[in-house]
């Protein structure tokens, strides 16, 4: 049997987390930015904290064309490991 933990919220901690606890937290923060990327849940830009509720953008709505790179980076990613047919 595989423990599978989840995060929901916000995080809050004392001290330095296991090997165990970080590895589970980027399990989780990256199957959400996979889904964000095909439009599955929402999304919260970690630059500027804006909100979107169906999923990751095109593009950088502020014109960063670092952040635009990241957006088309993972949606490529989320793409290629499946999931809804929701990309952009």
């Amino acid at each position: 049997m595989t423990l599978q933990i989840e995060f929901p919220g916000v995080i809050v901690g004392v001290g330095v987390p296991s090997k165990e606890t970080f590895s589970a937290l980027d399990r989780a923060t990256h199957d959400w930015e996979m889904r964000a990327a095909r439009g599955e849940c929402a999304w919260i830009c970690a630059d500027c904290c804006m909100g979107f509720p169906d999923g990751m953008p095109t593009e950088c709505p502020h014109g960063h064309q670092s952040c635009t790179d990241i957006i088309k980076r993972d949606k490529a990613l989320a793409q290629e490991q499946g999931g809804s047919d929701a990309i952009d």
